[in-house]
């Protein structure tokens, strides 16, 4: 058969196996990753300044070997030409690296032959093998081991006696360069192999530092950037106008107490795949907190960036997460803000914060862009100013107890008691008292409402323990004393609030009888399982319990009889307009009934006159509470005043 031409003979199935065979040992060696340009010239310089000052010790120890002086000049001159071009900038980085190299295993050869063969100048081969590692390129160790071979036989030949010191050398020339050049191949096999290791545990270094640089500054979930690597690149933000959007996800929380916080992991993945798809390759997207993302529109308006929230909106709310057989939709609030040169990074992350909670304010699943003179962002930059005293409030003790009575309704022995709540009022920067109608919207906005009620909760009991010990009680019975401590939804079924409230009544040696906890029914009602072993836990301590703010809920009387209470505390809505209003009376009447019908005392709120109290006492109300009956005075002056002489306190059998 012919062949045309261009065309080439077939391969053999062997010569393939070969070719397969070639490759795999080419992939054992190392990469021969080059060095950077720097480092290479630092490192071929090192070797050319080795280089030379062999030359010159070669030229004069061949002097003390008697050698005239032409001769010696001979002798370093291949040296000198391979110095020569090995300084040559013109070459490549190989033809350079195996001039020097030729010329520093020169060094050994001259270095054995003025030696007369003796062993110990062989080692110097050696030597040299370490110096051309420097280069960290495999090849340098082939021409060093092909130099042994070829200069050790060729010299061994014509001249043996130069090379070798023994007669078996001498007989068999070949054979003992042979051998040479397989000691100086293994060494530069060793040296090649402890090189790999080296390039590998470097690279290993390398991927461990990236992976953590990575995990550094991205969310481990998502894949998005975290909070910190966000502020950097916030702060990092060229020149011009950027948009800034905050998003937050709507009923994340369905999905993730329905279906356990694998399914809200894996919905969180998905979501911010679906956020990715409505970016360009420069906006920046990071997970700010558990269900909040935020993201930076490089060179857009604000108006570019509320169209991209929109198309991100509608992405979410089009997208239907199914999991485990079951299928949940989503919705996301989104607010938008600008942030251009010469504003505060942070300012401006507080601005487009701001704006996606008045997206949810104002109904969820809506994108808000922030306008001057905004009064939501103006609002929620109070709340966050009011957030921050409140915390340092808390940390200073600057937070003030405040007590208003609960009398009896019908009338009882003075003296003999009291019953009363406990209230807070905050400390101003001028010394005036702040009520708790200013800052607590934003104590409930930031997740403070827990460390308030601790706060009152450890005041209210170190008070009490000092009231008992001085003996201000004296003559009370204490089992006739409440003081009636709300506690928040937030605290509510709070496993840590409560081994706390044990540890504060084991503390201060407070009878448990004697403290009151009030929940509102909307709170308790909003989870009926936690409330109620949340109470029972309480109760079985020792501890009342009231139902706050009752008959605001549509289906209160439905859950009353589930909760373990002492006292009911009918919405001081219903009791304002008693003496008016026939359904406010009736609400007020069937709340009293039904209450006493289940062996509960009732409490009516915000009475403001003795109108109101007559028609509290017509209906059989229990107790009352209101400036009709007594205003708050701070709790501290209370305790001041002997429990005898004080008109507001009255005797209440114990329940």
């Amino acid at each position: 058969m012919r062949f045309g031409c261009g065309s080439a003979p077939p391969r053999s199935e062997d010569d393939d196996q070969g070719m397969r065979v070639l490759r795999r040992l080419a992939r054992l060696l190392p990469s021969g990753r080059p060095l950077p340009e720097r480092e290479w010239s630092v490192r071929h310089r090192a070797i050319l300044w080795i280089l030379a000052a062999h030359i010159v010790g070669l030229f004069v120890f061949a002097l003390l070997r008697h050698r005239p002086a032409g001769a010696a000049v001979l002798i370093v001159i291949p040296l000198l030409v391979a110095l020569a071009a090995a300084a040559q900038p013109v070459f490549s980085h190989n033809v350079r690296a195996a001039a020097a190299t030729l010329g520093l295993m020169g060094t050994s050869a001259v270095l054995v032959q003025l030696g007369d063969g003796m062993i110990e100048m062989h080692f110097h081969f050696f030597v040299m093998l370490v110096v051309i590692t420097f280069y960290q390129e495999w090849r340098a160790f082939l021409i060093a081991a092909g130099f042994v071979l070829v200069e050790h036989a060729v010299v061994g030949v014509l001249w043996p006696q130069t090379v070798y010191s023994h007669a078996a050398a001498w007989h068999h020339p070949v054979r003992w360069a042979l051998i040479h050049a397989a000691f100086i191949t293994g060494a530069g096999a060793a040296a090649v192999v402890n090189w790999s290791f080296a390039d590998r545990a470097q690279d290993a270094e390398r991927r461990i530092a990236a992976r953590l640089a990575y995990e550094a500054g991205h969310d481990p979930l998502t894949g998005a950037l975290n909070r910190r690597e966000f502020d950097r690149r916030l702060a990092a933000a060229g020149a011009g106008t950027c948009a800034l959007v905050g998003l937050d996800l709507d009923r994340f929380k369905i999905v993730n107490d329905s279906c356990g916080h694998a399914a809200g992991d894996t919905l969180l993945c998905q979501v911010t795949d679906l956020m990715r798809e409505q970016l360009d390759a420069g906006d920046v997207l990071a997970r700010v907190g558990g269900d909040e993302f935020v993201i930076l529109l490089p060179g857009r308006t604000v108006e570019q960036g509320s169209a991209v929230a929109e198309r991100i909106r509608k992405a979410v709310a089009g997208y239907r997460f199914a999991y485990q057989g079951r299928v949940f939709s989503v919705g996301v609030s989104a607010g938008v803000a600008a942030f251009t040169d010469g504003d505060d990074p942070q300012d401006a992350m507080r601005a487009a914060d701001a704006a996606c909670y008045a997206a949810k304010h104002h109904g969820r699943n809506r994108v808000h862009v922030v306008a001057s003179g905004d009064d939501q962002v103006e609002w929620q930059r109070d709340q966050a100013h009011w957030a921050e005293r409140l915390m340092n409030a808390i940390n200073r003790d600057d937070l003030v107890l405040y007590y208003q009575p609960i009398v009896p309704v019908g009338g009882a022995e003075a003296g003999a008691g009291a019953f009363g709540e406990l209230l807070i009022r905050l400390r101003g920067e001028d010394g005036g008292l702040i009520g708790p109608g200013v800052f607590l919207p934003a104590a409930e906005r930031y997740n403070l409402m827990t460390s308030i009620d601790r706060w009152v909760i450890g005041a209210t009991f170190a008070r009490l323990a000092t009231r008992y010990r001085s003996g201000a009680a004296a003559g009370v019975s204490v089992g006739a004393e409440h003081f009636s401590i709300n506690l928040s939804g937030a605290s509510l079924g709070d496993p840590r609030l409560l081994d706390y409230i044990r540890d504060q009544l084991a503390q201060h040696h407070i009878p448990p009888h004697v403290i009151c906890f009030e929940v509102t029914e909307t709170v308790a009602v909003g989870d009926v399982g936690r409330a109620v072993a949340f109470i029972a836990e309480l109760r079985e301590l020792g501890c009342r319990f009231a139902l706050d703010d009752f008959g605001s809920g549509l289906s209160g009387f439905t859950y009353l009889k589930q909760f373990p209470v002492d006292f009911v505390k009918i919405d001081g809505t219903f009791v304002r307009g008693i003496v008016e209003d026939r359904v406010d009376r009736a609400m007020v009447e069937a709340v009293n009934r039904i209450s006493h019908e289940m062996g509960l005392r009732t409490i009516a709120e915000f009475v403001e006159d003795t109108v109101v109290l007559d028609a509290l006492r017509t209906i059989g109300v229990d107790y009352a509470q209101g400036y009709g009956t007594g205003i708050p005075v701070p709790f501290d002056e209370w305790l001041a005043v002997p429990a005898v002489g004080r008109h507001a306190a009255r005797t209440v059998a114990p329940v």
